[in-house]
C-alpha cells in the first residue's frame, strides 16, 4: 500500500497496513480475508492504543460472552490482558472501570430489581473506533479517500427488514471471519453513507457518515448520538 495516502488523516503517506477491525478482536489463526487499509505510522500507533480496550469491551457483554469465538479464546486473552495491566500500570483496568456506570435493573414486567454496574458504550474510545471503522470500510468497499466527516452512531437499533434490503441493493456486504458482518453504502457529497456492523452476532453499530465542514482547527467534528 506504499504510495497511498493515510485514510485517517489525509496528510501523510500510508506506509503501514492497519487492520480494521483490529487483530485483537480475532482468534488465531487470523482469517485470510481481514480488512487492511493504508495508514501512516502516527495514526496507526495512535489507534493501537484503543485496540485492547475495544476488544475487552465488545467481548464482555452478556450476549457476546456466549459466542463460540469468545469462548474459544478471546475471553482468555481479555482476562490475561487485564491481569497483566493490574500487575503493571493498571491502565487497561482503569479504562474499563471508567466506562462503567450504575444502572437500574428492571424485570420484563416493569418491576425494579435493584441496581448493578454496566458498561457505558457512550464514550470517547468507541467514538474513535466508530470513525476508524467507518473510514476503513468505506475505503475497502469503495476506495473512499480521506474526507472531513461527521459520524453519528447508535447501537442495536430494531430496524425493519427493508433497511437491510436497501443496503444489499445499493451497497456492499461482507463477513470477516466469525467476528464481523457488515453492510455499507457509498458516501457522496449530497448523500450520507450508512454502515451496519454486527460483532459476534449480537452487538450492531448503525453508523451514519456524512461530509462535514472543517472547524477552526482544520478537523471536522465527530459526534455520537445517545445509545
Amino acid at each position: 500500500m506504499r504510495g497511498d495516502t493515510c485514510i485517517f488523516c489525509g496528510l501523510r503517506e500510508g506506509t503501514t497496513k492497519d487492520h480494521v477491525p483490529p487483530k485483537a478482536l480475532f482468534p488465531k489463526p487470523l482469517p485470510d480475508d481481514m480488512v487492511t487499509v493504508p495508514a501512516c505510522e502516527v495514526c496507526h500507533s495512535s489507534s493501537m492504543k484503543d485496540d485492547a480496550t475495544v476488544r475487552n469491551l465488545l467481548v464482555s457483554t452478556r450476549e457476546a460472552e456466549q459466542h463460540p469465538t469468545v469462548l474459544g479464546g478471546l475471553a482468555d486473552r481479555r482476562d490475561r490482558s487485564l491481569t497483566r495491566s493490574a500487575d503493571r500500570s493498571g491502565a487497561d483496568v482503569r479504562e474499563l472501570l471508567d466506562i462503567m456506570k450504575e444502572v437500574e435493573l428492571v424485570t420484563s414486567s416493569g418491576v425494579c430489581a435493584g441496581k448493578a454496574l454496566a458498561f457505558d458504550f457512550d464514550n470517547a474510545i468507541l467514538d474513535r473506533f466508530v470513525e476508524r471503522l467507518s473510514r476503513a470500510l468505506l475505503w475497502h468497499a469503495f476506495q473512499q479517500e480521506h474526507f472531513h466527516g461527521r459520524f453519528d452512531w447508535r447501537m442495536n437499533v430494531d430496524l425493519p427488514s427493508a433497511v437491510y434490503e436497501g443496503v444489499m441493493r445499493y451497497g456492499k456486504m461482507r463477513r470477516v471471519g466469525e467476528v464481523l458482518a457488515y453492510g455499507v453504502t457509498p458516501l457522496s457529497v449530497s448523500s450520507p453513507s450508512w454502515l451496519f456492523a454486527d460483532f459476534f452476532g449480537c452487538t450492531e453499530f448503525m453508523i451514519k457518515t456524512e461530509h462535514a465542514e472543517q472547524d477552526g482547527a482544520g478537523q471536522a467534528p465527530t459526534r455520537s448520538e445517545s445509545r
